[in-house]
């Protein structure tokens, strides 16, 4: 059967030793995580999904932090992205915050939310040249519509992680390799509209301004405010 975790990756590691120090590296900075998702199939050549094999990490609730961090793991033994991108290709997983607030069935909707996107995103960037910096956007269609019940956002902004502890960000291996964690943030239609006016700096630095992070808030307000007449234009627009 074939595996990856007897074999070196291209950093050297076996696949279980990278595991490991992505556990390590979540262990340390914000919890003890378990494997929520295994993509046995992936991991033994045998998937029908498009990507890589992709895990589901995740650190479930603790004391007065009311949230499970949910992280890939699988992205990062190869690199990806853009490569014509600020920096090239990388290795890169992807981490979203899903707030539990006691209620059993919202929480695992929650929680599967965050784990599917991240998942998503962590299969993307192999299939895409999609250029991963805080600030740049993914929309899914050309005219992007509201992507979750009862809310109205409608595409993702990438974002560095903020609710771990400092020095998350970047995990450090050896030969001067590192794994980049970043956060695929849902984002509303007129901040995607910003994103393409003003750039991507300027749209992470809205964000993150305005305290938006890696937790999944569906009920947030716009970092946006609409102009007089795009509020007028909406009002017409829906007679």
């Amino acid at each position: 059967m074939p595996t990856i975790w007897g074999s070196r990756t291209e950093t050297g590691l076996t696949g279980e030793e990278f595991r490991e120090e992505v556990q390590l590296h979540l262990a340390r900075h914000i919890g003890e995580p378990h494997v929520a998702f295994s993509d046995a199939e992936g991991w033994d050549g045998k998937s029908k999904e498009p990507g890589p094999p992709v895990d589901v990490m995740v650190v479930p609730p603790e004391g007065e932090r009311r949230f499970a961090y949910v992280c890939t793991f699988g992205a990062s033994l190869k690199k990806s992205g853009d490569v014509l991108g600020a920096g090239g290709k990388a290795r890169m997983e992807f981490a979203l915050a899903a707030p539990q607030n006691g209620d059993p069935k919202s929480d695992l909707a929650t929680l599967n939310l965050a784990a599917n996107t991240v998942r998503q995103f962590a299969k993307l960037v192999h299939l895409q040249g999609v250029r991963v910096t805080p600030g740049e956007t993914v929309q899914f269609a050309k005219d992007p519509q509201p992507m979750f019940q009862g809310s109205k956002q409608a595409g993702f902004a990438f974002a560095r992680p903020r609710l771990p502890a400092d020095g998350f960000e970047t995990m450090r291996l050896k030969e001067g390799e590192y794994v980049r964690f970043i956060s695929p943030v849902p984002i509303y239609r007129i901040e995607l509209e910003m994103g393409r006016r003003k750039g991507p700096a300027a749209l992470a630095k809205a964000l993150e301004t305005s305290g938006v992070t890696e937790m999944l808030d569906m009920a947030r307000r716009p970092v946006v405010k609409r102009s007089l007449f795009g509020r007028i234009a909406d009002l017409f627009s829906r007679r």
